[in-house]
């Protein structure tokens, strides 16, 4: 029997009708699903695209893309390409989707304002960050965010963040999508950097169509006769592959997609870069810019040294020097991919070094702490050096890797320019230094973590008993020993890492114990921290100073009590205290120890917390 007129349906009605609209929107999400596992972007992956100035594959720009948006690389599993064509080509398939991220807590609390949205709705913004671009654009949504701008100046660069968001995504929605910029310059000259839509190509190729005589075909001749017609296929390409991708033919996409890929690069063959650097820089991606493969072999590496270090025996420990080589040689290699990206478009090899952000600065200090530790270690056999190098090469590199999944954010993963204003050989030696620093800090830290648990282990208790004055004052590196690890010089070490067959190393003669083994281990921990510590007290120190004259130069003032000027200070503080330690009191190992952690997390607050929490001129790394 039908309800009356007015009647709120049964609930039976309803439910039908739940159960009809959630088929079709199965099968709506079905066939778009569909439609991606049949269209292979694997050729456009390679493609140049220039942005922000700077050259890269579009498979970069579009993890790029997608992290300013969501947060993440990619989105709802689909390759990053796919989506950012599919933005590009259906845009009225996202306008309603959850995909814009709001990383600022308090903003999205400040979104429970609006009327329009209910409790649950607004229970899941503050939990999940995520609002539509609709959402973003609605007139009630704009007039509250100009009225929290107006009143909460800490929240504006948040609110400017999330419509920067908003601001690509309407370059991508915007037809023919100007912000792909594919088409390479007509010369090879240094000041013709710019590349070209597709606007701009098909503008200038109907104005050559009225006229070679018209102004605006200009910039279309420079190409030159013989390049003009390849120019037109691949705007007939891109046409092509947008009319069949808003279709929803795979075919016919995959074939077009073929041809672009196949046109974009003979336009300008001397411009456009090379096969072996695209395929390189997609793979580089691929595998997370090589930092979870570096991590895995510091991690390995680590482990054993620890049980080297423990158990002092020179077969562990030329596994542990194995394995970290290839750790660093991986770790060497992500930095020399970066480098090697870079360097034809910052004009020469010197101002590519890639050390201009936070990822790089982050990479780079953990690559010098490698290669000192290894040096020591080479040294002064023992494996304490050897495991505080492999531990900040580890955590360095899954720090890198899990960064913009936990903070919501880019550290600089994406291959960039430096602002001009900061390009100087100072700002290398300065960055150099300071980072170098870090990574010895960091080397620090661990040793004086492991110095104090052991203290704790053996004695029961962190405080400063007078009966445990445990320090290196009366220890060497060439002490006693028990096995073959200290026995091995550095050419049998290397001979060893290296496969090649030596005699049986000899091991080393005792000689008189006068300590217990336990504070022999700590004495020799206690040495070696304060090698390393010392190490990084000097070259804090000259960092320091090296920017001083940098920021002279870039700013005209060396030294502003910028956020990170002042806690870099209070950092090279801390390990002066360090310094004198070892000569003003009796717990000499004791008192290192607890400063080197409490320097450590001073110096990661300045390092990572200030770009996060504080503003300053420094905020780019």
């Amino acid at each position: 029997m039908n309800n009356a007129e007015g009647e709120t349906p049964s609930p039976r009605i309803m439910k039908k009708l739940s159960l009809i609209v959630a088929v079709l929107l199965t099968a709506l999400v079905a066939r778009a699903d569909d439609f991606a596992d049949k269209v292979d972007v694997t050729p456009l992956e390679k493609i140049t695209v220039q942005y922000r100035q700077t050259l890269k594959t579009l498979d970069s720009f579009s993890r790029e893309v997608l992290g300013q948006i969501t947060g993440r690389s990619t989105f709802q599993g689909q390759r990053p390409t796919f989506t950012v064509l599919d933005m590009a080509f259906r845009p009225e398939n996202y306008t309603k989707l959850n995909m814009v991220k709001i990383r600022h807590v308090p903003l999205r609390q400040d979104l429970r304002q609006l009327d329009s949205l209910s409790p649950d709705e607004a229970d899941r913004i503050v939990k999940q960050g995520t609002v539509s671009y609709q959402f973003l654009y609605s007139e009630p949504t704009r007039a509250l965010m100009e009225k929290i701008m107006s009143s909460a100046v800490t929240k504006s660069n948040a609110i400017e963040e999330v419509y920067g968001s908003v601001n690509t995504m309407d370059a991508l929605f915007a037809p023919n999508s100007p912000i792909l910029r594919l088409i390479p310059p007509a010369t090879n000259a240094s000041d013709d950097q710019i590349w070209h839509n597709l606007d701009e190509i098909g503008g200038w190729i109907e104005k050559l169509k009225q006229s070679k005589d018209d102004p605006g075909a200009k910039p279309l001749l420079a190409y030159g006769e013989n390049r003009i017609p390849l120019l037109g296929d691949a705007c007939a390409d891109l046409l092509h592959l947008r009319d069949a991708w808003e279709k929803g033919d795979a075919s016919e996409v995959n074939k077009n997609i073929v041809a672009l890929a196949d046109s974009l690069p003979k336009i300008n063959p001397e411009r456009y870069p090379s096969e072996a650097k695209r395929s390189v820089e997609v793979t580089y991606n691929k595998l997370a810019k090589l930092t979870i493969p570096g991590a895995a072999f510091y991690f390995i590496a680590f482990v054993l040294f620890l049980m080297t270090a423990i158990a002092n025996t020179s077969h562990l420990r030329i596994w542990a020097l194995r394995v970290f080589a290839i750790g660093l040689f991986v770790h060497t290699l992500g930095i020399g991919i970066r480098w090697w990206l870079v360097q034809t478009q910052a004009g020469n090899w010197f101002e590519g070094i890639p050390i201009k952000n936070q990822f790089e600065s982050v990479m780079f200090s953990a690559w010098f702490g490698c290669v000192v530790g290894l040096i020591l270690e080479l040294r002064k056999p023992r494996g304490f050096f050897g495991a505080a190098a492999s531990f900040v090469g580890w955590m360095a590199l899954v720090a890198l890797f899990a960064a913009p999944y936990i903070a919501g954010r880019d550290i600089g993963g994406n291959i960039e320019q430096v602002q001009g204003v900061l390009m100087s050989y100072w700002l290398y030696i300065h960055v150099v230094l300071v980072t170098a620093s870090y990574a010895l800090i960091t080397m620090g830290f661990l040793l004086s973590a492991w110095w104090l648990f052991k203290y704790y282990k053996e004695y029961g208790t962190l405080s400063r008993e007078s009966g445990y004055r445990v320090s290196s004052d009366n220890a060497s590196f060439d002490g006693a020993v028990e096995g073959g690890a200290m026995a091995l010089t550095v050419g049998q070490s290397l001979a060893r890492m290296l496969f090649i067959p030596i005699a049986k190393p000899q091991a080393a003669v005792a000689k008189k114990v006068v300590k217990e083994q336990t504070t022999q281990f700590l004495a020799m921990l206690d040495l070696c921290n304060l090698v390393v510590l010392q190490l990084a007290f000097w070259v804090l120190g000259c960092g320091i100073i090296m920017g001083a004259i940098w920021a002279d130069q870039s700013w005209g003032r060396p030294w502003g009590w910028d956020p990170k000027e002042t806690f870099a200070l209070v950092t090279w503080i801390v390990y002066l205290i360090v310094v004198h330690v070892r000569v003003a009191t009796e717990h000499k190992a004791w008192w290192t120890a607890v400063l080197s952690i409490i320097g450590f997390f001073i110096m990661l607050f300045n390092w990572i917390g200030v770009n996060f929490f504080l503003v300053g001129l420094h905020s780019y790394a």
